[in-house]
């Protein structure tokens, strides 16, 4: 076996005898704990870019601690943009070897091209933009209507992060009523991309005034991730106005162009928010005091024009009262000049009337005693032919009366038969043995039990 692993390692040395410079997408990342070693691999994503799914191509690499100083000092004259995480796209060198203890092939890292890492994701951001611009995906969101009064958010940023505690603590202090529906994801790593969109559409699902898109600030790989096609989708797929809050003053990203509003940090983010209401605030305050101020001057005309009224209404009355005075004396003289006349003759007029009504009653009555005493004459005579007639009447119905008495039917020795029910029994068909039956004769009843039903031969 150690032969066979010399030999190995001995070929690749002749197959490789210098360092080679390898590209591929970093995974697995494991930083180590012992010597400052560094262990990772490097992959060939499926054709779509995502990693979550299996890879065209992979070889483990390793990092050790005197390399690893080499690279982060490579990385630090760069400005700090590149960080080595996962998903991070990179260009690095190395030596080909063979572990024989793992039996594996890996590449032995000495050096990092950051100026490629930082070239492609520069060229893949821009591709992005002009695919989403030819789609009119690019604008979609600033022409969404932004809501003049926020209260309901949604939040989407990693759960106790520090972006999240600020845009929190932002909205505390402004002590405003918001309502806050917050979606834990992942903002850097292979998945995040994913987990970012996933949680935009579901705070939108949640009936949402504005989406808050944040995370703090870090290396230009960290915020890689915003530049994903995944994410720049699902924010301009929304009909939710969707704000962001990526990184710090000089970040730009992808989803910060495609959002409806980008903002520098997401401090700034939720002060943002908060201005657009207080802004609605004040106009409402600025709306009452106008409304307020024009109803006093309304007031103090009205409360004007009210006394000049006065005044005219008091002169007019004042005036009326002495024309109607001096009316009323006139018509007083002229009344009690009129007035002995007419009394006397109203007098007349009643004496005469008197005399009509006295002689036309008494012609009235002599009329109504002739014809009442004729009406009494008619009905004497006619009293007892009615009244002979009346009883021959009630003598032939009590003949009918005694003739169908059941009473003097029993006295000749008949019965009357009846069931349990009280129903008079006319036919057997209506009886079944053990039937109770009531017999009534002329001095009582008789009960008896059906022992036998016989039909009429």
């Amino acid at each position: 076996m150690p032969e066979l692993g010399e030999a190995v390692a001995a070929s690749l040395r002749v197959a490789f005898p210098d360092e080679v410079w390898v590209r591929g997408v970093i995974r697995n990342l494991n930083p180590g704990r012992r010597g400052g070693t560094v262990w990772f691999d490097l992959v060939e994503p499926a054709q779509d870019g995502d990693l979550s799914r299996p890879v065209q191509a992979s070889v483990p690499v390793v990092l050790f601690d005197m390399a690893r100083r080499r690279v982060n000092a490579r990385l630090t004259d760069a400005g700090g943009s590149v960080r080595m995480t996962d998903g991070t796209e990179v260009r690095l060198r190395g030596r080909i070897t063979y572990w024989d203890r793992g039996g594996r092939l890996q590449i032995q890292m000495s050096d990092i091209d950051p100026s490629f890492t930082l070239g492609r994701l520069a060229a893949d951001r821009e591709r992005l933009l002009r695919a989403l611009a030819a789609e009119g995906l690019l604008d979609r969101q600033a022409g969404l209507r932004r809501p003049e009064v926020p209260l309901r958010l949604g939040l989407v940023t990693s759960a106790g992060s520090a972006a999240e505690h600020d845009v929190l603590d932002e909205l505390r202090r402004s002590g405003l009523g918001f309502a806050v529906v917050k979606a834990d994801v992942r903002v850097q790593g292979t998945r995040a991309a994913r987990s970012v969109a996933w949680g935009l559409r579901a705070v939108a699902a949640r009936g949402v005034d504005l989406v808050l898109l944040v995370r703090g600030g870090g290396a230009t790989t960290d915020l890689a991730v915003f530049d994903s096609e995944a994410i720049a989708r699902a924010v301009a797929g929304l009909d939710v106005p969707v704000l962001t809050g990526i990184g710090h003053d000089i970040d730009r990203s992808v989803a910060d162009d495609v959002a409806h509003a980008a903002y520098k940090t997401p401090t700034a983010c939720a002060q943002a928010v908060v201005a657009d209401v207080r802004a609605v605030e004040q106009r409402t305050v600025e709306a009452w005091l106008g409304v307020a101020a024009a109803a006093r001057r309304h007031g103090r005309r009205q409360a004007e024009r009210l006394r000049a009224c006065g005044r005219s209404v008091a002169v007019a009355t004042r005036q009326g009262l002495a024309a109607a005075d001096r009316d009323l004396a006139a018509r007083g003289d002229r009344l009690g000049r009129s007035a002995s006349g007419a009394l006397a003759r109203s007098t007349a007029l009643l004496d005469r009337a008197t005399g009509h009504v006295e002689s036309g009653g008494r012609a009235h009555l002599r009329t109504h005693e002739a014809a009442m005493a004729a009406a009494t004459a008619r009905l004497v005579q006619r009293a007892p032919r009615v009244a002979a007639a009346a009883g021959r009447r009630l003598d032939a119905v009590e003949t009918q009366v005694r003739a169908y008495d059941p009473s003097r039917t029993l006295a000749r020795g008949w019965s009357i038969t009846r069931d349990a029910r009280g129903r008079v029994v006319r036919s057997p068909v209506a009886l079944r043995p053990g039937d109770t039956l009531v017999t009534t004769v002329a001095e009582g009843e008789v009960r008896s039990t059906v022992d036998t039903v016989e039909d009429e031969p």
